[in-house]
């Protein structure tokens, strides 16, 4: 069984790119249990490491979410925001908010917007946009300057919850999801260890650029790496099948296929499965994708790499949603996956 404790611990704190470091001590914390070593580099990716033979297996997964960031404080203590990256501003309005402000202090507010009661007719057609709306935090701007500065980060005031035995909704499971899995998967793999050394990373900044895939894979300049992410589930009304694919919670974990994913770490993992009786689904992806398996593919000589994702409803949103089955078949199928290449070099990956 996962630890169910720890994901929702992960999920309650609070992490935009550029400021990660509560989810870090949270994640770091845990790896110590039972990790062989555990470090931070001055990026601020955080690694947990098992094993010392061959080959070495990255694990990534990015545990910096969306946030807001005070833009400018006006003369009545109004507080207007930029977004931390990729926001739709129609799921902001009457949100609230927690910013973490000076000498650490949670501060909660509210986004505001004129209620509908006076917008114009041909306000209520348009998207709001995030220059429209600021945050209320109740206080006189001489008051808020005590506690808040410009630059200062938030997130929509949203932690974890289990609507059913297996349906979590929350929001960051973007991807913190994927930073949980990563660390459970060296954690089952510990304890049944093959010749592999397997190194989990908690990344950075994945939100604003794929920043931390880029700086930890250059430094551990890994064999083989896997990403795992969140990826758009398609199993709701109003999505068209034929573009995107057939993606649904509970169909088990997701493996990418297309040019940002090796071809023999692609059949090893689906090969893999099969063995474990686990039911994977596959994507296709016909470019680079948005995932760290973006920037860990191209570092140094050429990583090769693969894509396992879990299936997400309503991605950027408070409520992103997804099946704690497809999770458990995520760490399964990783640490199965670790064992099943031990002793494998670099070279064994050549695609063709």
């Amino acid at each position: 069984m996962i630890n169910k404790d720890f994901l929702l611990k992960l999920l309650s704190q609070v992490g935009p790119s550029g400021d990660e470091g509560r989810v870090s001590r949270v994640w770091r914390e845990e790896a110590e249990k039972f990790a062989k070593k555990v470090y931070t580099d001055t990026h601020g990716n955080t690694y947990a490491e098992f094993g010392d033979g061959k080959p070495t297996l990255m694990l990534a997964g990015h545990i910096d979410e969306i946030g807001l960031m005070v833009q400018y404080i006006d003369d009545n203590g109004f507080v207007y925001i930029s977004g931390v990256g990729g926001w739709d501003p129609q799921v902001l309005v009457g949100q609230r908010v927690r910013f973490i402000g000076k000498d650490g202090k949670v501060v909660k507010g509210v986004i505001g917007r004129k209620p509908i009661h006076i917008l114009k007719p041909e306000e209520r057609d348009k998207a709001v946009k995030m220059e429209e709306l600021w945050v209320d935090f109740g206080m006189t701007k001489e008051d808020l300057e005590k506690v808040i500065s410009v630059g200062d980060y938030g997130v929509l005031d949203w932690d974890g919850e289990f609507l059913t035995d297996f349906r979590l909704v929350s929001r960051a499971l973007d991807d913190r999801i994927g930073a949980f899995i990563v660390l459970e998967a060296l954690k089952f793999y510990a304890q049944n260890p093959g010749e592999t050394r397997v190194v989990a990373v908690a990344t950075v900044q994945e939100e604003i650029g794929l920043r931390g895939a880029k700086t930890s894979s250059y430094f551990l300049n890994p064999d083989i790496a896997i990403a795992v992410d969140v990826t758009v589930a398609t199993d709701y009304p109003g999505v068209d099948k034929r573009t995107i694919g057939d993606i649904k919670l509970g169909g088990g974990p997701v493996l990418a296929k297309g040019p940002n994913i090796n071809p023999v770490v692609f059949e090893l993992l689906l090969e893999t499965a099969r063995e474990e009786g686990i039911t994977v689904q596959i994507e296709a992806s016909p470019r680079g994708t948005p995932t760290d398996a973006n920037f860990i593919q191209m570092e140094r000589g050429g990583i090769p790499t693969a894509l396992i994702s879990i299936p997400c409803r309503y991605l950027h949103s408070p409520s992103e949603m997804v099946d704690i089955r497809d999770v458990e078949g995520a760490v399964k199928l990783i640490s199965s996956f670790a064992r099943k290449i031990s002793g494998k070099t670099k070279e064994d990956f050549i695609p063709w």
